[in-house]
């Protein structure tokens, strides 16, 4: 849908629609991040949580609720569970395929933002029956997510995903790439 109403041949009452809903539902996100609220007031730099200290290595930083990056909104699950599942390149390397996870805290160090994210593990009880669909962007997961935080960049996203409960083991995880090329169906 959100692809359908950005082409210029979309009607153009659909596009005024779209821009008072976009208002309406996010009026405070635009280029800068927005931070995190906290019970007392608000500071440039709060003490971060301890699994994300193990994963930066120091005790202050600026914590985001939310952010935009290339015309998506990201956010950390606690505020919107939806925004915060990515598929991305572990580690920023773009040969191996993506994997899915949920951005726990986005942090800002030097002007810098970055996501904390849980990877959703592999699954290894029974055979992906998707494999047999190449060009449907869809594969299976465990539902248990790694005890680990890892650091995940902006531009390491590939898009985010819709997450499926298949069982109470396994999700299945559906890559929300706007392309739709057969690039993204196969990244996964």
């Amino acid at each position: 849908l959100k692809y359908w109403l950005n082409r210029p041949s979309c009607p153009p009452v659909f596009r005024e629609v779209k821009s008072l809903f976009d208002r309406l539902v996010s009026p405070s996100i635009d280029a800068n991040p927005i931070s995190v609220p906290t019970d007392h007031s608000p500071t440039p730099q709060q003490v971060i949580p301890e699994d994300l200290h193990r994963l930066i290595q120091v005790r202050r930083a600026v914590l985001h609720a939310r952010t935009l990056h290339e015309g998506s909104i990201y956010t950390r699950d606690s505020t919107h569970v939806g925004n915060s599942l990515v598929l991305y390149y572990p580690g920023g390397i773009k040969n191996v395929q993506p994997t899915p996870g949920i951005i726990k805290y986005i942090f800002e160090m030097k002007g810098v933002v970055g996501f904390a994210v849980q990877r959703h593990l592999p699954q290894y009880s029974r055979p992906d029956p998707f494999r047999h669909y190449p060009h449907f962007p869809a594969r299976l997961y465990s539902s248990a997510l790694a005890d680990h935080l890892e650091t995940v960049m902006p531009d390491w996203v590939v898009s985010h995903f819709a997450r499926w409960n298949f069982s109470t083991q396994h999700i299945v995880a559906v890559s929300l790439c706007q392309v739709c090329s057969s690039r993204c169906f196969h990244m996964l």
